[in-house]
Formats: C-alpha cells, structure tokens, sequence
C-alpha cells in the first residue's frame, strides 16, 4: 500500500507554520509567505532549507517502518515541489525523498505536464501527459473538457497523433520509468472518463488502453461502476455501495480486462511497437520472448484490418477478449465494429 505525501506546501494550521518555524517556508522580498496558487491556507515549503530536507527524509521513512509498514508514496504536486518564481530546486525533491526510501519503496510523482525534464529520481509519474491526455483525445465525445486551465477546449485527434504523442513520452523517459508511471484515465482532480467517452463502449475502449499499455494501471473509485462527473469537484461523488446504484455490465467488463492483465506477463513488462493506426484504429504489439499479444482499439466503425501473418510471425490468433480474427489468404482479418476493443495471443499453432 501506498499512501500521500506533500513536499509543496502545509495547511496555515500545520504545527510548522503556525508555530512560527519560519525558515522551514518560502517568504517573498516584502516579507510575506508565498503560498500555493496564491491560496493563503496553503503556505509553501521552502526547499533552500536543509532542515525542511531532513524533515521531509524523517516523514518519508518514518511511515514506512512498522507499525505502519507502508510500500511508498504517491507524491502530490510533485511538479511545483520547489518551484515558485524564480526558486527552482525541483531537481532536489526527488533525490532527497529517494534517500530517505527503503530499496524496494516506491516514489510515485504526480505531474499534470511534460514530466521528462524532470524525471530523475522518481521512479514514474502519474501519466497524464503520455497517457491519459492522447487517450481523452483519441476517445473524447461531444463533451468539451477545458484544456488545464487554458481559454480553449481539448481538441480531437486521430489515431496517428495520439499514438504518436504516448510514444514520444515513452521514448523520453528510460523504459522501467514508463513501467512504474500510472496509466489514468481519470482521477480526482479531472473530469471522470466515462463523461468525457459520452458512451460506455468508448469507455471500454480506453479501459483496454489502460490495462494493455505500458505502465501500472489506476483506476479510480467509482469508475468501474459508472461513476460520473464534468470537471475535478464534480467526479469525487459519492460511491454507489449498494448495487442498485451499480453498473453492472460494466464491472463486469473492468473485471474481465483487469483479469487479463493480471494473466499476461507481456501486457504488464512487454515492449511495445505499433501493426496497424488510422484515424479511427490503433492496434500494437505487447511482446516479451515467451509471449506475443495483439491488441486493437477502435473508436468508430471502420474497414476491417488485414495484418500479414508473415509480418505477425503467428498462423493463428487465439482470442483472449472480444471477438476472432479470421485468417483469409495468408492475412489476419481484424473485426471492423466500433467502438470496440479486442485482445489475440499470437500462436503457431
């Protein structure tokens, strides 16, 4: 288990700050504390400090000892972590936790932007960049999310451009870096996914991204239920326990692809190379030497997609979920229903 820890700021209640430890804040040239966002109820930590180093390293350890026995951290604003005006210690953030870390612990960085300047010392990120924006992208229905604070709307890319963006953060990053990220489709500060697909059959669609691409998947409570929710505030509704307020036909399907991925060694440490994209269809490869997985994603109805069997090095596709292939004149024939997602291991027969 993993838990929260917060290098960028405290509440103005924190024992520190309310106890006058100055130096442990950052204070501006008029003398007043810099706080996050500008929100005076979040006074931010000054990274220059050795002694707010040393506290951050005896907190990060602490919760991992007994009784307590944590596995790591999720790390909250791991981005703006040292960052405020021109201070920019970022690069000592992660280090300075890592130091403080078991061998097998975990430093898991949220980080809403281009995290590949700032990767060391982390093992992985929360995958928005690389993940979760060309996926809402790719998968997006009429819903119009806003594009992180900006006076514009997400746009809506084809496949070319979505896949061609994952893989340019994955080419950034060394691969373990890409194998500890978090593949998220949505979480508590953004809309929840199923609102942002407009249907549940675009929904699986970016659920089987998430469970056959690199990385760890997260799932988000509520989504595997049809939880809702337009923007960050709106998506921490309340959790439907009883099942009248279940989707059950959609649990249902989140089992299934959670399953194969828990089944697969391929789809969880396999390289990735890409068969077949146009603007509606992404299909790839997750390999390791023992395992070869064939995965295809479509966001509409399109033409059927014929992949060599000679350039797959299978004779047969044996379907691991949705629907078969056929094999017609020496081609994989991949079904054209969409929004669809379908899983085939490679065999020789």
């Amino acid at each position: 288990m993993i838990s929260d820890l917060t290098p960028n700021h405290t509440g103005d209640k924190h024992e520190w700050f309310a106890g006058g430890e100055r130096e442990l804040y950052l204070f501006n040239e008029t003398g007043d504390y810099e706080s996050w966002w500008g929100v005076k109820t979040l006074p931010k930590l000054n990274w220059l400090s050795p002694e707010l180093r040393a506290r951050m390293q005896s907190v990060a350890h602490k919760w991992l000892e007994a009784p307590f026995s944590l596995d790591g951290w999720r790390v909250d604003v791991a981005n703006m972590s040292g960052r405020t005006g021109e201070t920019d210690v970022n690069a000592v953030v992660a280090p300075t936790l890592r130091a403080a870390l078991k061998d097998d612990s975990l430093l898991v960085a949220e980080h809403f932007h281009d995290f590949r300047p700032d990767f060391r010392g982390w093992h992985g990120v929360m995958n928005y960049a690389g993940f979760s924006r060309p996926v809402w992208m790719w998968l997006r229905g009429d819903f119009e999310l806003p594009y992180f604070g900006l006076p514009v709307t997400m746009p809506r890319l084809g496949g070319e451009a979505s896949a061609a963006t994952a893989r340019a953060f994955r080419a950034g990053v060394p691969w373990d870096f890409t194998l500890h990220s978090w593949t998220i489709l949505d979480s508590h500060d953004t809309a929840r996914f199923r609102t942002l697909a407009g249907s549940q059959a675009r929904q699986l669609v970016g659920v089987g991204l998430q469970m056959t691409s690199p990385g760890v998947p997260m799932v988000f409570a509520g989504d595997e239920l049809g939880l809702e929710g337009e923007w960050g505030e709106d998506a921490r509704r309340t959790m439907p326990w009883g099942r009248e307020g279940q989707n059950a036909e959609l649990l249902a399907e989140y089992r299934r692809l959670i399953a194969l991925r828990r089944g697969n060694d391929a789809l969880a440490r396999g390289g990735m190379r890409y068969a077949y994209i146009d603007e509606d269809v992404i299909a790839y490869l997750r390999e390791t030497e023992d395992e070869r997985i064939l995965c295809l994603a479509s966001r509409d109805e399109h033409a059927p997609v014929r992949l060599p069997l000679a350039a797959l090095r299978s004779r047969e596709l044996e379907t691991l979920y949705g629907e078969d292939a056929e094999i017609e004149s020496g081609d994989a024939v991949l079904p054209a229903a969409g929004p669809s997602f379908h899983v085939w291991r490679l065999t020789n027969g």
